[in-house]
């Protein structure tokens, strides 16, 4: 299981193998949200990966 944080105009997007899940204002509102779904989920052999993404600075 793949989940990125990906930050874009001023919203923060979760996305899980390359499809949307949700958008929120703040970046802990989108960590949470992945946070919640892992709880969810059943210990298993399958490797989980979060990775986050920041707009460029002007």
């Amino acid at each position: 299981m793949k989940y990125e944080v990906i930050q874009a105009a001023g919203e923060w997007i979760v996305q899980s193998d390359g499809a949307e899940l949700a958008r929120f204002a703040e970046q802990d509102q989108a960590l949470e949200h992945v946070a919640a779904r892992l709880r969810d989920v059943e210990p298993g052999p399958d490797a989980v990966s979060l990775r986050v993404r920041y707009e460029a600075r002007d």
